[in-house]
């Protein structure tokens, strides 16, 4: 199996931020797993019974207050080497097609979101390493079985023009575009009712963007580039949307419309000038929404025309 990477993607090593550890999501623990975490651990109570989970399921982690697992302490994990498959597999997102594995990141993760910042080479997609995520093949979306996206004809690509064409996508994308906030609340009305809401676009939105971040915004066109360049490679929405590449690309423009966003509200909330701190802030929580919190098939079938 190959797997490919964006170039700025390709080193990525964890460096125990404690992010993924400290979010508060339920993490299901395998059962096996939950043998080797019992024999290496006196916690009392870590494991939290899950009703109506799969055979493989033994339970959730249990959380301390504020949403940090129990096992997270003084920024390092006590099971890391019998971690759940969920934590070893955070941050990469996959998808798996018959050309291989496509590898990109959620930059909800402080070391992915840091990788946008260090790395002025050209963008490319080039061929690289499995993810160390202990399992043969990644968890991700398998589409093995699909056809290969439609191309903006409606016509039928072939699996090599594919690969032309998300080439092309990643070295052409750019920061400028339109930052509507339609495409924002598409985002918003994707995050399942079960979950909290994500609050709306600051009030005063587009004054605090023409005095906070639009002066800045050119300054960091190479990172906000690279972030895009991370949604138009390995999109689930080839996939997902009947549109095939017109899908992919709706969702950078509705990823570049949400980071402008969560821009507004990180330099809103300081009163600050947009700066290499606040764009990480708002990189993290695009991510956070786009990538973990909206459900894909809502999201693509929402930023449909």
């Amino acid at each position: 199996m190959r797997f490919f990477w964006l170039n700025f993607h390709v080193d990525y090593a964890c460096r125990h931020s404690g992010a993924c550890c400290s979010a508060g999501w339920p993490i299901p623990v395998e059962t096996d797993r939950a043998i080797q975490i019992t024999q290496i651990t006196d916690h009392p109570d870590w494991l939290v019974p899950a009703i109506g989970a799969p055979d493989d399921v033994a339970g959730t982690l249990a959380m301390r207050p504020g949403g940090h697992c129990v096992f997270h302490r003084d920024d390092r994990c006590g099971i890391y080497h019998a971690r759940p498959s969920s934590c070893s597999h955070f941050p990469y997102v996959c998808v798996i097609d018959p050309r291989g594995v496509h590898v990109t990141l959620s930059h909800y993760c402080p070391t992915a979101a840091a990788m946008l910042f260090d790395r002025p080479r050209p963008i490319a997609i080039v061929e690289g390493p499995a993810p160390p995520t202990g399992l043969d093949l990644p968890e991700g979306l398998d589409a093995r079985d699909a056809l290969p996206p439609l191309a903006s004809a409606k016509r039928l690509m072939s699996w090599h023009e594919f690969s032309a064409w998300e080439e092309h996508a990643v070295g052409t994308v750019g920061a400028h575009g339109a930052h509507g906030l339609g495409r924002f609340e598409s985002a918003r009305a994707a995050v399942p009712h079960s979950q909290a809401a994500w609050p709306e676009a600051p009030r005063d939105h587009q004054h605090i963007s023409q005095r906070l971040v639009a002066p800045a915004w050119p300054s960091f066109e190479p990172v906000i580039t690279r972030y895009l360049a991370a949604k138009a490679f390995a999109s689930w929405a080839a996939y997902l949307d009947d549109d095939g590449t017109a899908a992919v690309v709706r969702a950078v423009e509705t990823a570049r419309a949400v980071l402008h966003v969560e821009a507004v509200r990180q330099c809103a909330e300081v009163n600050r000038m947009l700066d290499a701190p606040l764009l990480t802030a708002a990189i993290r929580q695009s991510d956070l929404l786009l990538v973990h919190y909206a459900d894909t098939r809502v999201l693509s079938s929402a930023s449909s025309p």
